[in-house]
């Protein structure tokens, strides 16, 4: 592809290590116990589930949202002819056909059908200046806000509708999961439909958010001059670190139930507003930490690593979905709702590190992973030469 940047491929690679920590817990056990009160029995496990709220959570498909805005802005200039655009939609309708599949065949949290929706809409975008993307940026982060402002308020309602219905809920997703290949998969189907008001309400205004932002910083170059750009982020990196450090800090004892529970109506609004600006905020730390050490000498020795695993991080994040799948339901090594999280988390390595050296190795023989050549032959409907 021209004009491809490698940090943005660094990035990608990191990101497919903090999904795949917020994605495994959803794998392991009955979606109503994740950061529930009843999570977790030893200090261990908690410890585990706080590392994931705080360094994990709400941060990594920000990463990735962000990372798609830039990448549609590259997809623009490299895809120039007559009529980009039925190529474009046909990209977006096949990127929606992997994540119906990826949610009814292997997690209930798929992003890429919701990446597919709001990516349809990010093209109407396109010939907006850059000073509109970031302002519509903010915009749809403070919509994001009243969402989840919105969400707190229904929540006490939620919770007493849960708990009447919660051990026939558990049971059922027990069976299930712990059942046969068709048996999950129906069951996945029926929680992926039950997650979708989360998603729109909780994740869509936050992802578009982080499309426009991204498209802005493409139109920018943000990353094709590090140096100049390390200057400015350099006086935003102390006060996005303090506001990301106190906000996931709040969200963390908020979302793992350290703090009292039911509280005020002021102070559901103060951890809502937290959650939705200080996720991004901690999100643009990371890429200013990693901007630099990818800059630096010192990455020489895993550059490749993470620009292999985030050029197929499509293959990869199907994959991670795959390896878990296999680890905790009936048809595979059936670990459902038998491991702690502190475990749960330790398992994010080794299956992170077992993508990065099948990228390296797909790498050596294929010119793209296998998933990004389907996708990629259907966008331009014709077969791609995957060597």
């Amino acid at each position: 592809m021209k004009n491809r940047i490698g940090f943005i491929d660094f990035l990608r690679g990191f990101a497919l290590l903090g999904i795949l920590a917020v994605n495994l817990p959803y794998f392991s056990k009955p979606m109503y116990l994740v950061a529930s009160l009843g999570e977790n029995s030893t200090l261990l496990d908690s410890i585990g589930s706080w590392i994931v709220a705080f360094f994990f959570e709400s941060k990594f498909y920000v990463l990735f949202s962000f990372l798609f805005g830039y990448g549609f802005s590259i997809q623009l200039e490299n895809n120039q002819e007559t009529n980009p655009r039925s190529r474009y939609f046909r990209r977006i309708f096949g990127l929606g056909i992997l994540g119906l599949l990826h949610g009814i065949f292997l997690f209930l949290g798929d992003i890429l059908l919701s990446y597919a929706i709001l990516g349809a809409l990010l093209w109407f975008l396109r010939n907006k200046t850059s000073s509109w993307l970031l302002k519509f940026s903010l915009v749809c982060l403070l919509i994001a806000a009243l969402c989840r402002i919105g969400m707190s308020f229904a929540e006490v309602e939620f919770k007493s509708q849960l708990e009447a219905n919660l051990p026939r809920l558990l049971e059922e997703n027990r069976k299930a999961y712990l059942g046969g290949f068709w048996e999950s998969n129906v069951q996945r189907t029926k929680d992926t439909i039950l997650s979708i008001p989360f998603l729109v309400f909780y994740q869509w205004p936050t992802v578009f958010s982080m499309f426009c932002l991204g498209f802005f910083a493409a139109k920018n170059s943000i990353f094709t001059d590090w140096e100049r750009t390390r200057l400015g982020f350099k006086k935003l990196f102390p006060w996005t670190l303090i506001l990301g450090i106190l906000g996931n800090l709040v969200y963390t004892l908020h979302s793992r139930h350290i703090l009292p529970e039911n509280p005020s109506m002021f102070l559901k609004i103060i951890y809502a507003v937290s959650d939705t600006f200080s996720a991004p905020a901690l999100t643009f730390c990371y890429v200013y930490l990693l901007g630099n050490y990818y800059h630096s000498e010192r990455s020489f020795a895993d550059r490749n690593w993470l620009e292999t695993m985030g050029k197929l991080s499509l293959t990869c994040y199907l994959g991670e979905s795959l390896v878990c799948t296999w680890i905790f339901c009936g048809w595979g090594l059936g670990y459902f709702d038998q491991i702690g999280s502190y475990i749960v988390l330790v398992l994010t390595v080794p299956i992170w590190i077992f993508w990065g050296i099948f990228s390296l190795a797909w790498k050596r023989i294929f010119s793209l992973g296998p998933m990004e050549w389907i996708l990629r032959s259907w966008t331009y409907w014709k077969m791609i030469k995957i060597r």
